[in-house]
């Protein structure tokens, strides 16, 4: 068995070829492992960078609230709080005086508070009966 001159070609292609897909191979590899150290490095530094993001955001909220314009800003929300919780304590307090005037003005029709009943009775200007 003798081998031709095309059969010998055609087996140093393969031969060729074979090597070329290896190194391919290789390199790939090669290369896949280097991007994979620099993703590791970039997320390392990511985090870093996320975290001084983090404290310089906390420290210009910081300066923020103890600056002029974030202490107005303070008492202005303290300044309505307080007139909220004055406007709501009036109101309870005007329905309980409500409540207190419409609550004798029944019982005077009943008769049992003879004041009452006398002090109705009198002129608007206090000088005896209408």
């Amino acid at each position: 068995m003798k081998l031709s001159s095309g059969e010998i070609l055609a087996g140093c292609i393969v031969l060729v070829l074979l090597v070329f897909e290896v190194w391919q191979y290789l390199d790939a590899k090669a290369y896949r492992e280097t991007m994979n150290a620099q993703l590791v490095l970039l997320s390392t530094r990511v985090d870093s960078v996320d975290e001084r993001v983090q404290q310089a955001r906390d420290k210009l909220e910081e300066l923020e609230q103890s600056s002029l314009g974030g202490l107005i800003e303070n008492a202005n929300d303290a300044l309505i709080q307080g007139w909220s919780a004055m406007i709501d304590t009036v109101e309870k307090e005007l329905h309980r005086a409500k409540k207190g005037f419409d609550k004798p003005a029944g019982n005077a029709g009943a008769g049992t508070d003879p004041q009452t009943d006398q002090s109705s009775m009198s002129a608007p200007n206090g000088n005896g009966p209408l």
